[in-house]
């Protein structure tokens, strides 16, 4: 199970987003998640790095994959026992 997150039209509620996301990923038990933050600026991707390394983000299972300028996505590829 794959699932998109797009974080570009709306950036405030940015943290309430990706916890929900990975909420339904825990749920689903999805094997990749893609966060795509669109042509936003460097401060939103920092954003997004820091709410995944929070205390409880990090026990997830995952690895992180972000990918160069141009196409502005992190992937998050989990691993269920």
């Amino acid at each position: 199970m794959k699932l998109k997150l797009n974080l570009y039209p709306a950036v405030a509620d940015l943290e309430e987003r990706i916890a929900a996301i990975l909420k339904e990923a825990q749920e689903g038990r999805a094997s990749l998640v893609e966060i795509a933050y669109g042509p936003a600026a460097d401060s939103i991707k920092k954003r997004i790095l820091n709410f995944l390394n929070n205390k409880e983000n990090r026990q997830l299972p995952f690895r992180l994959e972000k990918t160069d300028k141009g196409w502005n996505r992190v992937y998050l590829h989990f691993r269920w026992r």
